[in-house]
């Protein structure tokens, strides 16, 4: 009798698992929450879909802009701390969930669940081009962390656009084999090597120029006049 119950206990308990797998794999098809925490800068309407929290999205753009730009984990940290951007505990940032957040592909819309995949299955907050970029320092990160222990800020990036090809320019560092570093702005299809040969240009160069052109710009006749 007790062998009979035993084997009774484990079909069920392995029945009601195959259920509740069936029952989400149901609901990941309709990009429906699944359970656990609710990524930084969404909420999940009554239909259990993720809709993009208006108030705090523009803060996980910006920790993406700021960790493009060369910003360190901790920095971005106290960024949304300061800013009163909580997790979906209700709980401070830390620096795992902000190394979770620049990882989660939910935030370029695409939904994953198990074996199922897709895209556009949750409305973006950043674009995947901005995405990339941040995948592409992480990795960097990965086998050569001491190369981004400059706090370096790269003013310009998402703010430029390349004159060939129309993508983004953004800030990149590189270091000679003599060990001194160079701070550059360089067209992203150009950095994946995808056609575009716009040549990157020094960062002190352009970031002088653009700043003069402000200046100027400003103190401008009309400018004051309006």
């Amino acid at each position: 009798m007790e062998s009979v119950l035993e084997g009774y206990a484990e079909y069920y308990s392995a029945e009601l698992s195959e259920k509740v797998i069936r029952g989400m794999t149901e609901n990941a098809l309709k990009c429906q929450y699944n359970g656990g925490y609710v990524p930084v800068g969404y909420k999940i309407d009554e239909s259990k879909h993720y809709q993009i929290d208006e108030l705090i999205a523009p803060f996980v753009k910006e920790a993406f802009l700021m960790y493009v730009n060369g910003r360190q984990v901790k920095d971005i940290v106290a960024y949304l701390n300061d800013n009163g951007v909580r997790s979906s505990q209700n709980k401070p940032i830390g620096k795992t969930t902000v190394t979770a957040l620049l990882q989660n592909r939910k935030y370029i819309g695409e939904y994953r669940y198990r074996d199922v995949v897709v895209p556009n299955g949750v409305p973006s907050i950043i674009s995947k081009e901005l995405f990339a970029l941040a995948m592409d320092r992480l990795e960097k990160n990965k086998y050569a962390p001491s190369s981004y222990k400059a706090d370096e800020r790269y003013l310009l990036t998402s703010k430029l656009m390349c004159g060939n090809c129309g993508a983004l320019i953004v800030g990149e560092g590189g270091t000679s084999q003599s060990g001194k570093v160079y701070h550059y702005y360089k067209c992203v299809t150009a950095k994946k090597k995808g056609g575009c040969h716009r040549k990157a240009v020094r960062k002190d160069a352009i970031e002088e120029l653009v700043m003069r052109k402000t200046v100027q710009s400003v103190f401008e006749c009309n400018a004051m006049d309006s």
